[in-house]
């Protein structure tokens, strides 16, 4: 069964309540004397989950951080965001999903078949309630652990919040349940959820949390972060161990990352841990045509951050430079991801039907449809077929492999056991893809713009950090990296709200500005039009009214009170 057959049988299976409490009804379409029965009325209720997955073609996913910038101002970077009196980010449509899975949790053990059978379902929705819960604590930190039906008497309903690492506990004891119950790779039904995908979303956690305890010593539970990086590195080596997946590569690093994303069938990438089909007629999405018409691109800071093809930044490059000027100067002699990601006179904006080809230039690259002027070119097609709203057709990549490697490397290099051998089968791998030189234990450079985070990092770890923050851009970790390493404070660079530099009638260059206007030459914003980071953005608030209704939740996120 196709996963695009799977999201139209969700469909058929209603999961949601209509009355207004908080996870205070099971789903409302059920006859429990009769569909409980078979494995195959379990496999159907697991199929409504399916819709949980990443689409895959996010690529305006880093709005939210200081790699890429929207044409109004994210509120929640530039303080404006307030504690909501209801729903929010608790909303009940955002606790439905676990109200639904703690429903199958109760009821699935009627269910006659063998006790595997039975399992891989119930694998299949702890895989879901673990992605859930994942997204909870890192939304909110300490959340409610809710794990069996509930109704509007249950005293659950008002219970207080389980501390934050107890919470990722029961997130890896679902994950590891998943795990030696999913199906191996290549026995599940196609693009259904297999143990190796499980492995990839623990390794995810483990590293997320790992690192969030490591820097955010405040917590208390610095303690348990080398056992969660050791969990991180361990279970991504069994991925890399096998030999199931390998980094995409034709032998043409100029195009290869690109056309990664691009590619219309995606059902034998080995790259994809798991991907997401979409098919003419099935199933669409839009991320071409968005992209068009995004009101969004890169932020100077991230076009910054490439190396040059030395391997080296810009303070210790040998390579003739200049960042603040054309484009086409910016993209000299720069890491073959920068062409890849940012669309520059090098690549058509359009391929039309009679072949012709439109291409941006210094008058164009700054637009209303991108303020920066540094257009996002991942996901980005010009084939006209794939510029119709909400028609294009090429597949996702829900969880790919290229994070897998990341991981591995951060855990270790974390942890202080990695190898030049490690560097080679995971960062090295990445840099193979677009011809770069290869990361050394020894980097061989200090850069005087590497970020300061704050505290003490080793070269190795800023790379590595570089390294991630390139490979997996626009896919929506950015926010999240910053918050698990503690770098809020990155935001408030000017860099990461200004676009490229555009040549003045007088001959000088000059930053695009997005927001508001400076003060003075050296990038200063005008009192009221510059972003400071606060701490209390770590989290999100809990909205006033649950608060009041359930005291249990208190006290209120740090900051937010």
């Amino acid at each position: 069964m196709k996963l695009k057959y799977i999201f139209f049988l969700s469909a058929a299976l209603s999961l949601t309540g209509c009355n207004d409490g908080f996870l205070d009804r099971g789903p409302q379409d059920l006859n429990d004397k009769t569909f409980w029965n078979t494995v195959k009325d379990l496999e159907t209720y697991a199929n409504a989950f399916y819709g949980i997955l990443p689409d895959g073609v996010t690529n305006l996913g880093d709005e939210n951080s200081d790699n890429q910038i929207p044409f109004k101002p994210n509120s929640f970077l530039w303080g404006q965001y307030t504690v909501p009196a209801e729903d929010g980010e608790w909303s009940k449509d955002n606790w439905r999903n676990i109200r639904n899975i703690n429903y199958f949790m109760t009821h699935y053990q009627s269910a006659t078949g063998s006790e595997k059978e039975i399992n891989q379902y119930v694998a299949e929705v702890r895989f879901f309630r673990a992605l859930e819960y994942f997204n909870k604590i890192k939304t909110f930190g300490d959340v409610p652990w809710l794990d069996k039906d509930l109704d509007v008497d249950s005293g659950e309903l008002f219970g207080k919040k389980m501390p934050r690492n107890q919470v990722a506990q029961k997130i890896i004891e679902d994950l590891k349940f998943a795990i030696e119950n999913l199906p191996e790779k290549g026995k599940e039904a196609p693009n259904r959820l297999n143990a190796d995908i499980a492995k990839h979303l623990l390794g995810r956690v483990c590293l997320n949390e790992g690192t969030y305890y490591k820097y955010h010593t405040e917590l208390g539970y610095a303690g348990e972060a080398d056992a969660l990086l050791k969990m991180a590195a361990s279970i991504t080596d069994e991925l890399i161990t096998k030999g199931n997946y390998e980094i995409y590569s034709t032998g043409k690093p100029e195009e290869d990352y690109y056309n990664l994303f691009i590619m219309e069938d995606k059902s034998k990438l080995k790259e994809a841990v798991l991907y997401i089909d979409f098919e003419p007629n099935l199933r669409y999405h839009n991320a071409t045509r968005w992209l068009r018409n995004a009101k969004s691109g890169w932020s100077k800071d991230f076009a910054d951050c490439f190396l040059y093809t030395d391997g080296k930044p810009a303070s210790a490059t040998s390579k003739a430079h200049e960042q603040n000027k054309s484009m086409a100067e910016e993209a000299k002699d720069r890491d073959p991801h920068f062409k890849q990601l940012i669309l520059t006179e090098a690549h058509p904006y359009t391929v039309t039907a009679d072949g012709k080809n439109t291409y941006l230039n210094e008058k164009t690259y700054v637009s209303k449809d991108c303020p920066t002027g540094y257009w996002v070119r991942k996901y980005f097609n010009p084939d006209p077929s794939q510029d119709i709203e909400s028609k294009s057709t090429f597949d996702g990549i829900a969880y790919r492999y290229a994070e897998t490697l990341l991981i591995n490397a951060e855990a270790k290099a974390e942890l202080g056991t990695i190898k030049q051998e490690d560097l080679n089968n995971t960062v090295n791998k990445l840099r193979d893809r677009v011809g770069m030189p290869h990361l050394t234990l020894q980097v061989g450079f200090e850069d005087a713009k590497w970020p300061q985070w704050g505290y003490n990092l080793s070269p190795l770890l800023q790379e590595i950090r570089r390294e991630r923050r390139i490979e997996l851009a626009g896919e929506g970790f950015r926010f999240d990296d910053l918050k698990r390493w503690k770098a809020g404070k990155l935001v408030n660079n000017v860099q990461t709200y200004i676009g490229k530099y555009v040549q003045g009638s007088d001959g000088s260059w000059k930053p695009t500005i997005v927001y508001g206007n400076y003060t003075n030459d050296d990038l200063s914003y005008q009192e009221g039009k510059s972003r400071t980071w606060n701490d209390k953005m770590y989290l999100y608030p809990i909205p006033s009214g649950e608060l009041q209704r359930n005291p249990g939740l208190l006290p209120q996120n740090p900051g937010w009170e």
